[in-house]
């Protein structure tokens, strides 16, 4: 992949051996399937493995699993999400984030952002960042980070770097789904998110319920150790 895909420094956050990078920090793909075993069953269970649905409907049932990881969304919020996405500009069910080159304008980045918009746009008090990508990352799973405040944290500076790489995007204060999608790409051409799911295999409750999770929520759940 040309060096125009992440910008400079891209390279140099890329591993040299099976590790996972993220936001640049490796760690081994054993660190990485012990962090996992830890994380709960329930909620992958309750918000991640009944997948994204129809590709152009968002139901009440799918904001409420959103609980699941504390989105804390009221049942009035609940209902207008529903609400909006009746007239939300849907980007392409297959959707994938590593696809979605922030420099190409009015391709698949574009598409995502104009879909968050669409939420953000006139939203309720109290439904930001945090909730809307909550939301949005049931119905794209491969393509809207979750961005919690731990997240954005772990992010912050090299989503601000992310921000000198792509002059189109300055007016935001930090590039996230950069950021990620930079680390994203890196993992996947290293070939260690692949040796992760090697080694988690298809067998035992993890196992099998994680092959059915999207490279971008495994590093999502990374990303909280």
């Amino acid at each position: 992949m040309s060096e125009a895909v992440g910008g400079p420094g891209y390279r140099q956050r890329m591993s040299t051996s099976a590790a996972i990078v993220i936001a640049g920090r490796e760690r081994s793909i054993a660190e990485c399937v012990d962090e996992l075993r830890q994380y709960p069953g329930r909620t992958i269970t309750r918000y991640d493995l009944p997948g994204p649905g129809h590709p152009t409907t968002l139901t009440r049932e799918e904001v409420a699993r959103t609980r699941a990881v504390y989105s804390r969304i009221s049942g009035q919020q609940l209902i207008w999400f529903v609400e909006r996405a009746a007239s939300a500009p849907w980007p392409p069910a297959d959707a994938d984030l590593r696809r979605a080159e922030p420099n190409i304008r009015s391709g698949l980045y574009d598409q995502l952002e104009a879909f968050y918009r669409h939420f953000e746009k006139d939203a309720p008090g109290r439904v930001a960042r945090s909730k809307i990508s909550k939301v949005l990352h049931i119905k794209r799973p491969a393509a809207f980070p979750i961005l919690d405040s731990k997240v954005t944290d772990v992010y912050l500076q090299y989503a601000e770097q992310a921000i000198e790489r792509y002059p189109r995007l300055k007016y935001q204060k930090a590039a996230y789904w950069v950021a990620i999608r930079d680390d994203l790409i890196a993992n996947t051409e290293s070939d260690a998110l692949a040796e992760l799911r090697a080694a988690l295999g298809n067998e035992g409750t993890l196992g099998a319920n994680l092959n059915h999770i999207t490279d971008l929520r495994l590093l999502d759940m990374l990303s909280w150790h």
